[in-house]
């Protein structure tokens, strides 16, 4: 265990730096707690989900590392690290990052709220500590709503990175449903309406919303059979198309389930289940994670219907603030969801290895590429005058 120490309020904050998963799960519901309060609500940054990426998406040039602080007895921050091998100009260093994959597109820092300010720059540190001969520190698609994002904006002593990655969709929940529902183009509820007439005429319909200690990891093998029918089987994006992928999922689903915060969300019609949504609760969110239906039902919309109801019983809550969606797709634009930033950011300490071989080689190469792209700019344009 690596010890690393600083004063709070006259206290010793203390680092612990875990590599076995026997040793991660000791930290488990002290760090599902931070995941569960954390202002950015970001489920990826739970133990159930970066433990599963750990356990199935790290590259063979990678291994993971968490470092732990603590104020005594309490756990007051979390920084989960992939540590990347990588040789330049025939030395050996080391890339960190809360790095991510096709099933892992976000893992956050999470701290105490209202002790962000001290207890992330002392990560920070703590992992150049524990690990020297690194180039930087990478974070991929972290939310514009993440505290590690204005920490690391006025942190003394360090080159900061920050490029736009992507947006992802959410919708804020109002009180009123029938309100937000009129807020919706009048072709969209339209077709919702039409979509409800054809589905409230098959036999058997019923909604379905299981959570914590009734949220079984046995409905995945459902998500994973109804999925498959779907377009993302040609797409070759489904489950069942990954070995890999059914057993994070099998993972990960036990893990959401244990920590109590997994919810399924299922439509039924038929005697069998025509829509299922794989979602995540936490203190005032629900993540939609994956979604999938039965094209052979799709006359009636059931991927619609359920979400539409999941937003109603959202609503009718009074402990739910966002619906999450993560992604951004067009379909997203009919529910009138909001687009949230997300950004990749790079970190370089000004000690000498990570800023020349961190920043400046970074920097250096992206020149390099730049002025490559002109080049062949111009060399078309001269080819296609000579022509």
């Amino acid at each position: 265990m690596l010890t690393y120490k600083k004063k709070l309020d006259k206290k010793q904050l203390q680092i612990k730096v875990v590599q076995s998963f026997e040793e991660l799960n000791f930290h488990a519901d002290k760090w599902n707690q931070l995941a569960f309060e954390a202002p950015q609500q970001l489920p990826m940054s739970s133990i159930a989900w970066v433990s599963s990426y750990f356990e199935y998406y790290l590259e063979s040039d990678e291994s993971w590392a968490c470092l732990f602080a603590y104020d005594g007895d309490e756990l007051v921050g979390v920084m989960p690290l992939v540590i990347k091998s990588r040789r330049l100009f025939g030395f050996k260093f080391a890339l960190l990052g809360t790095h991510r994959s096709a099933q892992t597109c976000s893992i956050d820092l999470l701290t105490k709220q209202g002790q962000e300010d001290i207890v992330i720059p002392f990560l920070i540190n703590a992992a150049i500590e524990y690990c020297p001969y690194q180039v930087g520190i990478i974070f991929d698609r972290l939310p514009e709503n993440s505290p590690t994002i204005s920490v690391l904006e006025k942190l003394s002593g360090f080159t900061l990175t920050k490029e736009l990655d992507s947006v992802g969709a959410f919708l804020r929940i109002k009180d009123n449903f029938a309100e937000y529902r009129g807020s919706l183009s009048g072709n969209f509820r339209s077709n919702l309406n039409k979509a409800a007439k054809k589905l409230h005429k098959l036999p058997d319909v019923k909604f379905s919303f299981l959570n914590q200690n009734k949220a079984k990891t046995e409905y995945l093998t459902q998500l994973i059979e109804v999925e498959a029918k779907s377009w993302k089987k040609d797409a070759g994006t489904a489950i069942t198309d990954s070995p890999t992928a059914v057993t994070f999922y099998q993972s990960l689903t036990q893990r959401l389930s244990n920590a109590g915060f997994l919810e399924w969300q299922i439509l039924e019609a038929e005697g069998k289940i025509i829509a299922i949504n794989l979602a995540v609760r936490l203190k005032r969110l629900i993540l939609i994670w994956k979604l999938a239906y039965d094209p052979a039902y799709s006359k009636c919309s059931p991927g619609s219907m359920l979400l539409e109801e999941a937003i109603k019983l959202a609503c009718e809550s009074e402990d739910i603030d966002e619906i999450n969606l993560m992604t951004d797709h067009s379909w997203y634009d009919n529910w009138k969801m909001e687009k949230r930033p997300y950004y990749n950011l790079k970190l370089y300490s000004h000690k000498p290895i990570p800023f020349i071989f961190g920043y400046l080689t970074t920097s250096t190469y992206q020149i390099l590429r730049s002025y490559k792209y002109k080049l062949l700019s111009l060399s078309r344009k001269i080819f296609s005058f000579s022509q």
